[in-house]
């Protein structure tokens, strides 16, 4: 059985239309947006963080020390890092200023319950770019990991 040459048209009319919509798919799917390290001691906060980030487009390095943190961006690259202060063993002011001079255009996010302006203050001298308080408000993280490296130091 032969198509007519009108038939043929109409065929390949449609599929360069599909081919051109599955390509325009493609196309909307965002890239990554980068790595970020998450320390937090508590694994339950650091599971909400890393489900988060993924969700939009980043990839997480999680961990829950911050000798766990030096470790995992010994030899990698690092585009921001959420860090929470308080951390058993090394505390996570000590990591947050190692990171600040290791890493220093990448976003740089101090995080505590103990979220007060002296706590504020603090993570600022470290070289923080912002500080969040405990329980984190996704939106407020979003828009900090979407800033470019305005810090405050």
């Amino acid at each position: 059985m032969s198509l007519t040459p009108s038939e043929e048209l109409a065929t390949s009319t449609e599929l360069d239309t599909r081919e051109r919509e599955e390509r325009s798919d493609l196309l909307k799917l965002e890239p990554a947006r980068g790595a970020v390290l998450v320390v937090e001691d508590d694994p339950a906060h650091r599971e909400i963080l890393v489900e988060m980030l993924a969700g939009w487009g980043y990839e997480p390095l999680p961990v829950g020390s911050a000798e766990e943190a030096e470790f995992a961006v010994r030899n990698k690259r690092m585009d921001a890092a959420i860090v929470d202060v308080f951390l058993p063993g090394r505390s996570g002011a000590t990591l947050m200023s190692r990171l600040r001079e290791r890493f220093p255009q990448s976003v740089l996010i101090g995080v505590s319950a103990m979220s007060d302006g002296a706590m504020a203050r603090k993570c600022k001298g470290l070289g923080a770019d912002l500080f969040i308080g405990k329980p984190l408000d996704p939106e407020r993280l979003a828009e900090a990991l979407r800033s470019r490296h305005t810090s405050w130091h």
